[in-house]
């Protein structure tokens, strides 16, 4: 049915009637403009108010339902009627008039109260005559039902809405503009009427009964398990082959991400283990030297000292010059010291051993002075040094120096390796190589869970057969028993073979509407959307709705802006609509709000193309039907309103004139 025109009387912010015609066929579009609070949203609640008694797009109690200004004019006791009438033409032809009105009371100044609920009514002109309708609201249920109401008019609020998962508007109205409920309704009323000869057959023989139930619970469940298997396999090679995409992503980056940083962790580990090695072999090196200095440098003097007892022999014998001068004296008379230096005459060291001779001679008061034993001491000390003198001391100093400099020359080498890996992982966009990983790790794990049930699924079909024939043996043997049963058998077969064939004749149905919705929708919502990442939208088999992007990736149909959410809620509505078996007007309240001056040029382009012969309502503000969406739609608008309120706010009426170009 279409809207051929509307007239409103004393409905809120309206209180002049005045008739608007709505335009269809070649020119199809009808604009509605106003600014905010002129009266839009209580234009479309007008005609909700009018065909279904509701008002869904205003807050209850906001405000009475009869025009204030009315009110006002009219005196204590008076009858206020707020009446809205449609003029619809139905599938055939006819002219059908719908008018709902309501008696209002003047009380006080500004208040009325209602004298009763609103009445119905409903004309049906044929072949020249005009008969009422005896059930109105029967007639309405019939041609133009309630459920479709939120299937033809939409708020800017609700576009937004209208595919969120919670709500389920899409899955909703494919079932409702589709008729598909029909179907769900056969399917539930064979299942009932299945039950019921069942009760009935239970009571003739309670096991049989038993049986057949069992039976029948096991068929739904394996084709169930079927439905739900294959499902899940389309799932895993979606999953798969994004996969596959996101993987050649990563191969264009040249380079493999976590293979560089376990290189670079190895990498750091080994030169933290050579460090602890260099570090362990320089103390043992330290060591070394430290716990042998002694010997080191005392070592040549101690030698010196072993040849003290063949200097001493070979001296002159002087029994009168006591021990230590007798060898000094024999220092100078050699001109050679113990250790080998020369000890020249008139030398600084010369001068000192022949002070220390004098001074032992005038000090020695007939006593022998003798440093022999100290000498016996350090002679003994000597060789217990000397015996205990490390060899291969030389040769073990050298293979430490050579241990140290292999393992600075590894850690020289793992640190060019180290920069070498960085300066690979430095050139490489990291973050987004890691989302990319993230998403891989994401699908694997879908993957994984759904191959999971998979194999429970397959251990379950695998069972069902043995199981069912079980039960079919038991139900052939019960039947043989009891042949009045026939009847009642029959009659659930006969249910049973409705309700598959309704569960069969959905499933290709919903395959179908599914397949021609998402291409029509993709079709639209990419000729429409300026942005080139949106590969397309994809519509399952339970109608939910994601969007594939062209890097593979599947995220939900609400994850793009606000504005890109409505383009595309838009062109679900429009290939709803033309996809429908219904005729119906499509009325759209501030649609293009949240689009940019881009999208909306677009949507004015395309979406009278993808709504040809189907009757639109747009109700716009000022500010919106302008520019190109203005130039881009004209073409297509038969009809265009202007709404301006004057008078008080809450204490006025909004005028209705034709809008001139």
């Amino acid at each position: 049915m279409i809207i051929k025109s509307m007239n409103i009387q004393n409905y809120r912010p309206y209180k002049d009637p005045k008739p608007i015609k709505f335009a269809n066929g070649d020119k199809n579009i009808t604009i509605v403009e106003g600014r905010n609070d002129a009266g839009k949203t209580s234009f479309i609640n007008a005609i909700t108010w009018c065909l279904y008694d509701r008002e869904p797009f205003r807050d209850e109690g906001l405000e009475d339902r009869c025009n204030k200004l009315a009110i006002k004019e009219a005196n204590i006791n008076d009858k206020i009627v707020v009446k809205v009438e449609i003029l619809m033409e139905d599938n055939a032809g006819n002219d059908v008039q719908i008018i709902r009105e309501q008696s209002f009371t003047k009380t006080g100044n500004l208040t009325a109260n209602k004298d009763s609920e609103s009445t119905f009514s409903i004309y049906v002109e044929k072949d020249g005559n005009s008969t009422r309708e005896i059930n109105p609201e029967k007639y309405i249920e019939t041609n133009l039902p309630n459920s479709l109401q939120e299937y033809f008019i939409f708020t800017g609020e609700k576009l937004t809405q209208f595919l969120n998962k919670e709500e389920d508007f899409v899955k909703k109205g494919v079932h409702t503009l589709y008729q598909l409920d029909l179907l769900d309704n056969v399917h539930d009323q064979a299942k009932r009427w299945e039950q019921y000869y069942r009760g009935q057959f239970r009571t003739i023989n309670p096991q049989l009964a038993m049986l057949k139930e069992e039976l029948s619970n096991f068929e739904e469940s394996q084709i169930n398990d079927q439905n739900t298997l294959e499902e899940n396999k389309k799932s895993i090679e979606s999953f798969q082959l994004a996969i596959n995409n996101l993987y050649a992503q990563l191969n264009s980056y040249g380079g493999n991400v976590d293979e560089i940083r376990a290189d670079i962790k190895k990498t750091e580990d080994d030169m933290t283990s050579l460090k602890y090695d260099l570090k362990d072999e320089q103390d043992k090196y330290a060591s070394l030297i430290f716990k042998n200095f002694s010997k080191i440098f005392s070592y040549e003097l101690l030698k010196k000292l072993e040849y003290w007892e063949d200097f001493e022999s070979h001296s002159d014998d002087e029994e009168f010059i006591p021990f230590a001068v007798k060898d000094l004296k024999k220092l100078l008379k050699r001109n050679e010291c113990v250790c080998g230096n020369e000890i020249k005459e008139g030398s600084e060291s010369y001068n000192n051993i022949q002070y220390l001779i004098n001074y032992l001679e005038n000090n020695s008061n007939g006593k022998k002075i003798s440093i022999e034993d100290e000498i016996s001491n350090l002679l003994l000390l000597s060789r217990n040094i000397i015996s205990r003198y490390p060899k291969d001391f030389g040769s073990e100093l050298d293979n430490s120096a050579q241990k140290m400099a292999e393992i600075e020359a590894d850690l020289n080498q793992k640190e060019v390796l180290l920069n070498r890996l960085n300066l690979r992982l430095k050139h490489l966009d990291i973050e987004e190589i890691d989302e990319i990983n993230a998403k891989i790790e994401n699908y694997d794990d879908m993957i994984t869970s759904l191959k999971e049930e998979n194999g429970v699924l397959k251990d379950n079909l695998d069972a069902y057969p043995k199981l069912i024939n079980e039960y079919q043996e038991e139900i052939e043997k019960a039947e043989g028993e009891e042949s009045k049963k026939n009847e009642f058998n029959k009659k659930m077969e006969f249910c049973k073979d409705i309700k598959n064939i309704s569960k069969t004749l959905y499933n290709e149905l919903s395959v179908k509407i599914y397949q021609d919705l998402g291409e029509k929708v993709t079709e639209s919502y990419k000729t429409i959307h300026w942005k080139s990442d949106y590969q397309r939208v994809i519509v399952d088999q339970d109608f939910n709705v994601t969007i594939e992007k062209t890097d593979g990736d599947i995220v939900s149909a609400s994850d793009p802006s606000t504005g890109s959410r409505n383009v595309l809620a838009l062109t679900f509505i429009a290939a709803l609509n033309s996809l429908s078996g219904f005729i119906l007007p499509l009325v759209l309240d501030t649609p293009i709000a949240s689009l940019d001056n881009q999208m909306r040029s677009d949507v004015a382009k395309y979406l009278p193309i993808y709504m040809e012969g189907k009757q639109m309502i747009l109700l716009v503000m000022n500010s919106e039907y302008t520019g190109d969406f203005k130039l881009n739609i004209k073409p297509y608008v038969g009809e265009q309103y202007r709404l301006d309120y004057t008078g008080d706010e809450g204490n006025g009426k909004t005028i209705i004139d034709v809008l001139e170009d």
